[in-house]
């Protein structure tokens, strides 16, 4: 017999013959201490808070770092650290040790051509 979860409603699979004691309520015995603390929260007067954690885009995270000079230049100084250690020398930071290279030889001056 398939119940929901008395606290997350997430369905849970139950025992047809059921053993001795209180019949099961709570999907798993983190929802069961999840809803113990709601209900000692509830009892003091406080109100339940649900954090919503939303998976952050790998777009954004890059611009947050390009719009801060501090940002830019801690990541410019870790990747300066790990490659004087070799830590970038793993074939999945090659391209990555590649960049650093490239971005400390000297500049070529550029010419305008006609």
């Amino acid at each position: 017999m398939t119940k929901a979860c008395a606290r997350c409603g997430k369905p849970f699979q139950v025992s047809d013959h059921p053993k001795a004691g209180r019949p099961r309520r709570w999907c798993s015995s983190a929802c069961r201490r999840l809803a113990s603390e709601e209900r000692r929260a509830a009892e003091a007067g406080h109100t339940a808070v649900t954090f919503i954690k939303e998976a952050a885009r790998l777009d954004d995270q890059v611009r947050a770092v390009l719009d801060s000079p501090s940002a830019c230049r801690r990541i410019l100084r870790e990747l300066s650290d790990r490659d004087a250690r070799g830590a970038l020398g793993d074939a999945k930071w090659s391209s990555v040790a590649d960049e650093l290279a490239r971005l400390r030889r000297p500049s070529l001056p550029t010419r305008w051509r006609r």
